[in-house]
């Protein structure tokens, strides 16, 4: 932990140096290019260039799904510069035909903004990969942006299925900059809280089983990159992943992410269409783990906010101690939630059975508590909600009030949402508790048909993302 503000304030000049914006706080969706305005379109499009050709570009998914037995599986990596150069790229051998392609983009942020601009770098690459021929079919995609002219790359790790069937492999790759832009880059919480980012959308699918883990880091000076290397084989040790070793970017000036796969017997919760009435929301532990961060850092740039803090009754020290608290909750992974999400799906090949099987789940990240919302258009649902647990309920208003924040219920590596049935409640309520989570039944299924979410006023407080607000029907 920090000791004192020159020494954060001498961490963030040392972290713009490296392309980081500490302000804008470069933790997971904070560097992502926009997926709404520039890749869904700039997909769109590529698909309609793509048409005739053996590549698949999967619908937004937040992970890759598909059947495979168990065991690590082959990964191979290919690196693409992007720039003139990307149209002589030569061929993917055929060798890689049949593999699932798990894509990492890294562009300048002149590129970030607009969707023909973000296609204008990437589409040469995949034009290059159908000209090949081979099949691939590209199950996961994952765009960051970077300020330096010339870090712009594609990052390809190709997933080669066995043709066996025993269960589901599940891939997602998730890059980052950093977690804590307050603290050592080479902090071991960084590390976890990044790769356990990346394995969340694999846990809260219940996989957790043959966790596999090809790294993408990057630093300035080898000393950093031999201390961030370390540290992901601790983490890979920790959790009993095996550990690839490929090649790296060398761009960047820093990364920290992961290609990452996991195994599970079990049918993923997707099973929206079997919503019922008086099913439960249930959330693993408190949202909301960034507003301590943000605070925190708002307080190290600009000593009013302390004044300010004081004048609603909070101290530097008590944000001080709930950023760290907040740190230590990221860096955690969630591999013990998924194995209670897992003991509660049917088997691979058998029928999902209402009143024994969860429903459906999804992870709290950026949009925050508005991941309930998309889970009801998914199962066409109408939600009440009557709780909305915060871990500090005080900094995530404060945040959200001084427009730290649009929405203060965001998070990384965040908790899980679990829809389940009202006869499944105290089981997953009670082996939760019993791993060490705090978790809390937040509302419940009250009709099918036009998916809405009844939430409660207090919902004002931490969030003042307008587009947000109005997606849910908040009580007077």
């Amino acid at each position: 932990m920090v000791t004192s503000r020159e020494e954060v304030l001498e961490r963030i000049k040392y972290y713009k140096e490296l392309g980081v914006n500490p302000l804008a706080l470069a933790t997971g969706c904070a560097v992502k290019v926009d997926l709404v305005r520039v890749v869904y379109p700039a997909l769109s499009k590529l698909r309609d260039k793509l048409a005739g050709s053996n590549i698949v570009i999967a619908p937004r998914e937040d992970a890759d799904v598909f059947p495979d037995e168990e065991g690590a599986p082959s990964i191979e990596r290919m690196i693409f510069r992007l720039g003139d150069e990307a149209g002589r790229l030569g061929t993917v051998r055929t060798g890689l035909s049949g593999s699932r392609a798990i894509v990492l983009v890294q562009v300048h942020q002149r590129y970030a903004g607009d969707p023909e601009y973000f296609l204008s770098r990437i589409g040469r690459v995949y034009e290059a990969l159908a000209a090949s021929g081979a099949l691939l079919y590209v199950g996961k995609g994952h765009s960051i942006v970077t300020p330096f002219e010339g870090d712009d790359f594609m990052l390809i790790d190709f997933i080669k299925p066995s043709g066996r069937a025993e269960g589901y492999r599940v891939a997602n790759n998730d890059t980052i900059h950093i977690i804590d832009p307050t603290e050592d880059p080479g902090d071991y919480r960084q590390v976890s809280g990044a790769l356990s980012n990346s394995l969340n959308d694999l846990f809260v699918l219940g996989a957790s089983s043959n966790i596999t883990i090809a790294p993408v880091v990057n630093a300035p000076s080898d000393d950093l990159k031999e201390r961030i290397a370390a540290n992901v084989e601790r983490y890979a040790r920790t959790i009993g992943a095996h550990l690839y070793q490929l090649p790296q970017p060398e761009k960047g000036r820093l990364l920290l992410g992961a290609t990452v796969t996991a195994f599970t017997r079990k049918h993923p919760p997707v099973f929206y269409e079997q919503a019922e009435k008086g099913a439960r929301i249930v959330v693993t532990r408190p949202i909301g783990e960034l507003a301590p961060i943000n605070v925190y850092l708002a307080a190290i740039m600009d000593e009013a906010f302390i004044e300010d803090l004081e004048r609603e009754g909070l101290s530097f020290e008590q944000v001080a101690k709930a950023k760290d608290e907040a740190f230590n909750t990221i860096a955690r992974p969630n591999k013990e939630a998924a194995q209670v999400i897992e003991k509660h799906l049917p088997y691979y090949g058998e029928k999902f059975e209402r009143g024994e099987h969860i429903i459906a789940t999804t992870d709290v990240t950026g949009p925050g508590i508005y991941v309930v919302r998309e889970l009801a258009e998914q199962m066409k649902a109408g939600i009440r909600l009557h709780d909305l647990p915060l871990l500090f309920p005080e900094l995530s208003k404060y945040a959200s009030s001084r427009f730290l924040m649009p929405n203060a219920t965001s998070g990384t590596n965040g908790a899980f949402v679990l829809v389940v049935p009202e006869q499944l409640e105290r089981d997953i309520v009670r082996e939760l508790r019993s791993r060490g989570y705090r978790p809390s039944v937040i509302g419940e299924v009250v009709s099918l048909g036009e998916p809405y979410v009844e939430a409660p006023p207090l919902l004002k407080d931490y969030v003042r993302d307008r587009r947000i607000l109005e997606a849910f029907k908040i009580r007077e």
